[in-house]
């Protein structure tokens, strides 16, 4: 009797067992089709919002000349440039340009390897989209001369909703004195190897603060492909 109860003991774990690695299979399978699905909603709407600030900028230009006569002082909130020559054209659920607010989370970005960067956004002027997308804009320079930056451009996808992190809700871009392309991914001209290898901005596992990753998405035709961190 004994033994008729170990052997079907025995069964019964070796059932369990299988189930358990049926579980996580199936589990394994889903998520892997959830990250999929998910990095390429990301890419699908990083692209569309970058044709939309392209036509926005271009329609304001058209209105207001180039940035380099908006009167851009580096260091500066400009917010009565910001929001007069950008915000006004854009479908706005939130404007936290002027007197901050609760566009993006007060909290440090975090890296590919869950890390905090030395990157907290709540400070500067901001607005969220009616999509959820939050901007935020730090002014560098006057931007006098031709193709010269203005202003970097800090885009997350969900404003404060995590995972709040470079190269998976955020992504960096730069506002140009240029008549042609005033809107670019943050240091486009960095060579493709640069963007995916560097240890510091580069977009891979491995570095401190990867600003790289918007740049890395539009050099690869807005794809995430296999060499992609996430």
């Amino acid at each position: 009797m004994i033994i008729i109860m170990d052997e079907i003991t025995k069964r019964k774990l070796r059932a369990v067992g299988a189930i358990a690695v049926l579980v996580g299979v199936v589990l394994a399978i889903f998520f892997a089709f959830y990250r999929i699905k998910e990095k390429k909603n990301t890419t699908m709407r990083l692209r569309s919002f970058y044709s939309d600030m392209q036509q926005t900028l271009q329609y304001s230009m058209n209105l207001n000349f180039t940035p380099d006569i908006w009167g851009f002082k580096g260091g500066y909130r400009n917010a009565d440039i910001i929001n007069n020559y950008i915000v006004q054209y854009l479908r706005v659920e939130k404007n936290c340009v002027a007197d901050g607010g609760d566009c993006f989370p007060d909290e440090f970005y975090k890296n590919f390897k869950n890390k905090p960067t030395k990157v907290n956004l709540s400070k500067l002027p901001s607005i969220v989209l009616n999509n959820e997308i939050a901007l935020a804009f730090e002014t560098i320079s006057k931007c006098k001369k031709n193709n010269s930056v203005c202003a970097i451009v800090y885009v997350d996808m969900n404003s404060v909703k995590p995972p709040n992190t470079f190269g998976k809700d955020l992504f960096v871009f730069m506002l140009l004195n240029s008549k042609q392309t005033p809107f670019l991914p943050y240091n486009i001209n960095v060579a493709k190897e640069k963007l995916y290898e560097d240890t510091k901005l580069g977009c891979n596992k491995e570095a401190e603060m990867p600003m790289y990753c918007s740049a890395y998405i539009y050099d690869n035709e807005w794809i995430m492909d296999k060499n992609y961190p996430w």
